[in-house]
């Protein structure tokens, strides 16, 4: 198996509402790509669902490169405390740097908007990822029965 071929300097900006469609799609490719059952995507379909309410309303930032969505934070909260909503990427952008660079950048914008940490609750196959961008496990949360997903909680500011 190849290495995906790291992303070189994306666009981030702020979504727009009519991208909610497009971001909504994405979610879905990303959560698919751990290899959940369908039946389980079925399930979380609403959950994996990104309106345009929410883009308009909220603090979404894309990443694009020529005009191809690549990944997408969300914020939320009221300082000093935050909350990442959401943090997807493209499966075929996994693994190149670009979760790093999100991150970073979610981060930043988050300590500007004068919030001292982020919370939220990470899919089990992200914790990894998040715990080596200095976040730490602080509990679990049974969303489901047999279905408990971690708690990660990093400081911004």
């Amino acid at each position: 198996m190849t290495e995906p071929e790291p992303v070189s300097e994306p666009l981030l900006r702020r979504a727009r509402p009519s991208e909610a469609e497009a971001l909504t799609a994405l979610t879905r490719r990303s959560k698919a790509h751990w290899g959940y059952p369908p039946e389980v995507l079925e399930r979380l379909r609403e959950l994996l669902s990104v309106s345009a309410e929410a883009i308009r309303d909220g603090h979404v930032v894309v990443a694009e490169r020529d005009g191809v969505l690549l990944g997408y934070y969300q914020l939320a909260g009221e300082p000093p405390d935050g909350e990442l909503a959401d943090m997807f990427l493209d499966p075929g952008v996994i693994g190149t740097g670009l979760g790093r660079t999100l991150w970073e950048h979610a981060a930043r914008s988050a300590r500007e908007a004068g919030h001292r940490t982020l919370t939220w609750e990470s899919d089990p196959h992200a914790e990894a990822f998040y715990r080596h961008m200095g976040a730490e496990r602080v509990g679990a949360r049974e969303v489901a029965p047999g279905r408990v997903l971690p708690v990660m909680r990093a400081d911004v500011d």
